[in-house]
């Protein structure tokens, strides 16, 4: 009932099931039944569930966003947003690797700063800033490539 569609509810199961596998030895049944233990899971899995589908609408949502920027300056960031679609761009981070596209996620959808997308994936915010330079410069590479092809 609180999933979008027959998919998603599957999936959550699938995650409910995985997780109570993996947590059977914390089981305790002095504290109640496996029934309710395993319902716990499964809220839990689907509380997971919302929330990441809540980030993938808050990227989507910052990435197909223009910045209001008045008429006469023109930014690089503009230019670029107006030359390539929605889709090349979601298809460009897809195709970044998974630290990529997670520090970016964090970064330009969840809207962390170097800090806290740092603590995020385990390292200091002058890494976190390092590696996201180097995953923008990746992300930049790849909406380079089809024009490359094109000409």
């Amino acid at each position: 009932m609180v999933a979008r569609g027959n998919a998603e509810a599957e999936d959550i199961a699938q995650e409910a099931l995985l997780k109570a596998i993996r947590k059977l030895d914390a089981y305790d049944p002095a504290r109640g039944s496996i029934e309710a233990w395993l319902w716990s899971i499964v809220v839990s899995a689907a509380r997971d569930a919302g929330r990441a589908a809540g980030r993938r609408l808050a990227l989507w949502e910052r990435l197909t966003r223009l910045p209001e920027q008045s008429e006469s300056i023109e930014t690089i960031e503009s230019i670029v947003l107006d030359r390539i679609a929605d889709a090349q761009l979601l298809d460009a981070v897809r195709s970044l690797p998974s630290r990529d596209r997670t520090l970016i996620a964090l970064r330009f959808g969840a809207g962390l700063d170097h800090a806290a997308s740092g603590a995020a994936v385990g390292i200091s915010a002058a890494a976190a800033t390092m590696a996201l330079r180097r995953a923008l410069h990746h992300l930049r590479r790849r909406l380079e490539e089809p024009n490359e092809q094109d000409a």
